[in-house]
């Protein structure tokens, strides 16, 4: 169980970054700038989370909001590498069209 847990890890953080990082016809700076950014999404959306205990409904008097938002925010820390690797893609295109 914890191979697959790495894979789905691997996959949903590192494999959007070495993406970024491998792009060809970019500058190495902005390439590595974007990576490093998709690396740390996850870190910057779920510490928070984990610090609040209302967040993660350690608390007693913890609303249903709290919790949401809680959940909301650990979810999207596994998608936002890979929202983060599409405007990368998107932002080079726009780039060149001008």
């Amino acid at each position: 169980m914890r191979v697959f847990v790495l894979a789905l890890t691997f996959a949903f953080i590192a494999l959007p970054a070495l993406l970024i990082l491998f792009a060809p016809q970019r500058r190495l700076v902005s390439r590595a700038v974007w990576a490093v950014l998709a690396i740390l999404a996850p870190f910057l959306t779920i510490g928070p989370v984990q610090l609040l205990p209302r967040m993660t409904n350690n608390a007693a008097d913890a609303t249903q909001w709290e919790r949401f938002f809680g959940l909301l925010l650990s979810g999207s820390g596994f998608v936002l590498p890979w929202v983060i690797f599409a405007v990368f893609l998107h932002a080079g295109r726009r780039r060149e069209r001008m």
